[in-house]
């Protein structure tokens, strides 16, 4: 049986009164109102060799659209490492972050109060830390010639990813063209973590040019549990990460 046209209209009037409800005063969408099990989470903990950085955030769904980001109801209560964090609004992302110092313990707790919700909680663990031995910083490193990546501590059967940036130019200086070599791919290179890494004579290719400021990017991760209370769509990375300046010479 067909509602009556009033109630019909009563029903609309709640259902746009709620969509409002879900907005901040400046029309960020929140999660007011929202359950738990829809809200997908991004959560990164960093360790970049100067500090220790948590950064999450939360989107209704599954991220496929690549928008629906939402910024907490004020109701929620989120923690980091036992923290209140500091919120950004990155182009209508809002994110989440706090910072630690690099002594800090390398293990932070992620908790989610809610009212009416169960409470939602993850731990990210960091890798072990490494630090970059060659090349040291500033070194001319040759491209005619094969060159070894070296840090340590390794990880044996762990994953080291390894990418190749430039500082100016655009980044039109060096190409690396060789699929299993391919450093300036956004993905990088991942390679065994036994602490050294060949980089064979001309994979990386600079053409004429002559000298070229780059950076070679060495990234560890660790395996975190993505937890059940949340939607799908999301994920939780520990990061160690570590960049060294070089000089590209033929």
């Amino acid at each position: 049986m067909a509602l009556p046209r009033a109630t019909t209209l009563a029903r609309l009037v709640l259902l746009v009164g709620a969509a409002n409800a879900a907005c901040e005063g400046d029309g960020t969408p929140t999660t007011c109102g929202v359950p738990t099990a829809r809200l997908s989470v991004v959560a990164t903990l960093v360790d970049n060799g100067t500090d220790l950085r948590a950064e999450v955030d939360f989107a209704v769904g599954d991220r496929s659209s690549g928008e629906g980001w939402v910024a907490l109801c004020d109701g929620d209560e989120l923690t980091i490492a036992g923290a209140e964090p500091e919120h950004t609004d990155r182009s209508g992302r809002i994110v989440y972050s706090h910072t630690e110092p690099a002594t800090a313990n390398r293990a932070f707790a992620f908790a989610l109060t809610r009212e009416g919700e169960s409470a939602a909680a993850f731990t990210i663990a960091l890798p072990p830390a490494f630090e970059i031995t060659a090349p040291v910083s500033q070194a001319e490193v040759p491209r005619s010639a094969d060159f070894v990546l070296q840090w340590e501590p390794a990880n044996p059967g762990g994953l080291m990813r390894i990418g190749l940036l430039e500082e100016i130019g655009g980044g039109v200086c060096l190409e690396t063209l060789t699929a299993e070599h391919d450093y300036k791919n956004e993905a990088g290179v991942d390679v065994e973590d036994d602490g050294n890494w060949k980089i064979p004579a001309e994979v990386v290719d600079g053409g004429a040019r002559d000298h070229c400021d780059a950076i070679y990017s060495f990234s560890r991760f660790a395996t975190v549990e993505y937890p059940a209370e949340f939607a799908t769509g999301g994920y939780l990375e520990g990061r160690a990460e570590r960049r060294v300046a070089f000089v590209s010479v033929p």
